[in-house]
Parts: structure tokens; C-alpha cells; sequence
């Protein structure tokens, strides 16, 4: 007879944790779904523009028009959404790096760039993880929106600073050979003084 007892209670109990897991998972599946259904990201976040001659030189830059459109897309995502483009900017990243045009391969520009695939790597990790926090998800989008930033702010100083040069060298350039002209034109007047 008491092993009956000790049967049943064994049984009540069984059911009675049973019931109590159902209601947690319950739970953890409720807030799993909010999660999954949460939009991260800056609602009125807009890129920096980029100036009219660089405008040209990434149009010719390989995959840039994909990185940028998945850049803006980290913005007013998902998290499965963010799981997605995350993984399309690691790889777009990686190629950009590797191949950057002649005209923009410079220490800054890259230094830029390579924040930006850190910024890039460090969200795909923080979504990666079991438990997601929020706040840190958010906060790696911020950076990402703030490197990204830098980086067509990089690029277009480098053009901006080109343009001066370039404007510089012109008017030497221009001095020079009005200063020619001018010894040139000396020179035939001393010789017609001669004569």
C-alpha cells in the first residue's frame, strides 16, 4: 500500500511540475515572439550625401550601391531582418576592403571602412547570441549609422581636399606660364631694341 502512495505522489507531483514547465515555456515563447517582431534602428536615420565627383567614383566601385542599400536597411528592422543584412555586410564589407578604387585608397578612407566592418561584425555577433538585449542591439545600429557616416564624410574631405589641390596646382600652372610669356615677350623686346 505505500508503495502505491509513494506511486501516486510521485505521479501528482510529476503532473503537477509538468504543468508549471507548460506555463514558462508559455512564456519564453510569448517573449520570444515580441522580440522577433520588435523593429530596431532609427525610424528618420538619412546617410551623409556624398559630393557629385565622388558620386561618380563609387557608381563604379563594385558592390557600394548594395552596401549602402543594406546599411540603410539595418535601420527599421527585425531581428531576423538585422540576421540577414548583417551577414550580406559582412561579405559586401569584406569585398569593398579588399577593392577600393585607386582615387579613394587611402589610409583615412580605409581606416574608415574598416570601423565600419568592426561596427558591422560586432551587431551580427550581439544577434548571434541566445539572450538578446535590446539596448545593445540599438546601440550597435547607432554606431553603425555614425560609421558609415564617417566614412562618406572621409570621402568626400579627401575629395574636397583634392578639388583645392587641384585648383592650386591650376593656378600655378597659370602663373607659370604667364611668367613665360612675359620673359618670352622681354626677351623680343630687348632683341627688337637691339635693332
Amino acid at each position: 500500500m505505500q508503495r502505491l502512495h509513494i506511486k501516486i505522489l510521485l505521479l501528482s507531483l510529476l503532473i503537477f511540475s509538468s504543468c508549471g514547465n507548460d506555463k514558462g515555456n508559455t512564456t519564453l515563447a510569448t517573449q520570444d515572439t515580441s522580440k522577433s517582431k520588435t523593429i530596431f534602428g532609427k525610424n528618420n536615420h538619412t546617410s551623409a550625401v556624398a559630393a557629385p565627383a565622388l558620386t561618380e567614383i563609387i557608381g563604379q566601385w563594385g558592390a557600394y550601391n548594395d552596401f549602402t542599400d543594406d546599411i540603410n536597411k539595418v535601420n527599421r528592422n527585425t531581428i531576423e531582418g538585422l540576421k540577414v543584412v548583417s551577414n550580406r555586410l559582412v561579405v559586401s564589407s569584406d569585398s569593398l576592403y579588399r577593392f577600393i578604387p585607386d582615387t579613394l585608397n587611402t589610409k583615412s578612407i580605409s581606416a574608415r571602412l574598416m570601423v565600419l566592418q568592426t561596427r558591422i561584425k560586432l551587431l551580427q555577433q550581439e544577434i548571434g547570441f541566445d539572450r538578446l538585449d535590446s539596448s545593445k542591439v540599438e546601440e550597435h545600429i547607432s554606431e553603425i549609422n555614425n560609421a558609415h557616416t564617417n566614412f562618406i564624410t572621409q570621402m568626400n574631405e579627401k575629395f574636397i581636399k583634392d578639388g583645392i589641390n587641384q585648383e592650386q596646382k591650376d593656378v600655378e600652372d597659370r602663373e607659370i606660364e604667364k611668367r613665360k610669356r612675359d620673359s618670352i615677350f622681354n626677351l623680343e623686346l630687348k632683341d627688337n631694341n637691339r635693332n
